[in-house]
């Protein structure tokens, strides 16, 4: 079965020692709103809400709307085909091998603005 988004805020704010305390303070989620989300209780979330927790979270907003129901895959390519012109072309791997130059470019960006840093 796949983890909810209930189980996936839980499991992050936990990862990261966070009580649901800590959460309102940052984020003005009230303890209960949060419990109630983390629970499955809440089943469509505000997007609101979903944006300050994935800030705080440092996590993908487009996860958490996907994961609330929000946006489903056909919703993600569409976006993306209007990104990149003639990606639907390609496949899965191609896909993959693209994302990976993107990340290694991303890689280099940030070791060079550490190495101007360090001078």
């Amino acid at each position: 079965m796949a983890e909810t988004l209930g189980q996936y805020l839980k499991t992050v704010r936990e990862q990261n020692k966070l009580s649901t305390r800590d959460v309102e303070k940052k984020t003005g989620i009230t303890t209960s709103q949060l419990s109630r989300i983390e629970c499955n209780i809440t089943q469509e979330p505000s997007p609101t809400a979903l944006k300050k927790l994935a800030l705080f979270y440092n996590i993908k907003l487009i996860d958490l709307f996907q994961k609330a129901g929000y946006l489903d895959p056909e919703d993600i390519d569409a976006y993306t085909e209007t990104c990149f012109k003639g990606i639907e072309k390609l496949d899965l791997e191609d896909k993959k091998q693209i994302q990976n130059q993107i990340d290694y470019l991303i890689f280099q960006h940030e070791k060079e603005r550490e190495d101007n840093n360090d001078i």
